[in-house]
């Protein structure tokens, strides 16, 4: 199993515990679909495990569950505490029930992140105002009351300042090298082209005219950060808008159908608000996870046919294809 979140690069940690997958405290699993997760602690997306460690690390998880003590369930999903170790057992589960599960932890792992920088610089913040306050013995009741919006302010501006992880494209107008922060997604356009679905038309951060389009896997990444700073200021309203939001996606047929209608829409990445907004970054995350899932698989499929000729020689199975494609009758 990876040692790092495949989405914020964060250590998973933890042992593992009897799952083994040797990393993580929080896992899910799907013994429906063969499909199992480690869950970042950090931001609260669902990493999948290799495909040559699922079927084991199902059985695993699906007997720890057996052991623990079920703290919250639906007819679908169950959230079961085993020790300090957390385990979501998937059954056939709507879009619309799992994105409850999933999104509702992701909001709250932004929470948690966010509560981290708030809290200290607020503390730091309130701490400087009253020193400054006793020694000029006057009031600053007011500003010490927007020591909130100020270091949400901070957090949020951290957030927007990291960079895109994608190779910086070149700017088609002045020449530069745009190396693009979350922010500078915020101004991007949706769109739709020949060899992809969903494009995003960029506004160089240096000349502020139409630069780049990125296209396919960098489009949404791009899209990803952009939107994870978009939702941000208004995260406590999004806390209740996943079903919302899956139910939009759904809807359209899809994560699929969903980005190739909004991208046919050609709107600013700003333009986005509530579940919408959410709707996207759910869709975009989706097909990423079904991207890498492929990208698995074929690896996969791949050391499946080395494993195949190590056993049976090649010019054997040449000349059985030759015998079976003989055996085939003609038209």
């Amino acid at each position: 199993m990876f040692t790092t979140c495949a989405f914020c690069s964060g250590e998973l940690g933890g042992d593992g515990g009897p799952s083994g997958l040797a990393v993580g405290r929080r896992f899910a699993y799907d013994g429906w679909k063969s499909r199992a997760w480690v869950i970042c602690q950090r931001c609260a997306r669902w990493n999948l495990a290799p495909f040559d460690e699922r079927l084991d690390a199902i059985a695993a998880l699906d007997r720890w569950a057996a052991t623990g003590r079920v703290a919250a369930t639906s007819e679908q999903v169950a959230l079961i505490r085993v020790g300090p170790y957390d385990v979501v057992r998937v059954g056939q589960p709507p879009r619309v029930e799992l994105a409850t599960w999933r999104y509702g932890e992701r909001i709250k792992a932004r929470e948690r992140e966010r509560m981290k920088v708030v809290v200290p610089v607020a503390i730091v913040v309130v701490g400087l105002s009253v020193a400054v306050n006793l020694a000029a013995g006057g009031s600053m009741g007011a500003f010490v009351g927007q020591v909130p919006n100020l270091a949400n302010s901070i957090y949020t501006g951290m957030v927007g300042n990291r960079k895109v992880p994608i190779e910086p494209p070149i700017c088609r107008r002045c020449g530069n090298v745009m190396v693009l922060r979350n922010r500078h997604v915020k101004r991007a356009r949706l769109q739709h082209t020949s060899r992809a679905d969903v494009a995003l038309l960029l506004i160089c951060p240096r000349c502020k005219h139409e630069g780049a389009l990125l296209e396919g896997a960098d489009a949404q990444a791009a899209l990803r950060g952009g939107l994870t700073y978009v939702n941000l200021s208004r995260t406590s309203r999004l806390k209740k808008k996943a079903p919302e939001a899956a139910m939009r996606v759904d809807a359209s047929g899809g994560a699929e159908s969903f980005l190739a209608r909004e991208a046919l829409r050609e709107q600013k990445v700003a333009a986005y608000k509530g579940a919408d907004a959410l709707a996207l970054e759910m869709a975009i995350d989706e097909q990423l996870e079904l991207r890498e899932l492929e990208r698995q698989w074929r690896a996969a499929e791949e050391i499946a046919d080395i494993a195949d000729n190590l056993v049976v020689d090649p010019a054997v199975e040449d000349a059985l294809k030759r015998l079976k494609e003989k055996g085939q009758p003609d038209g």
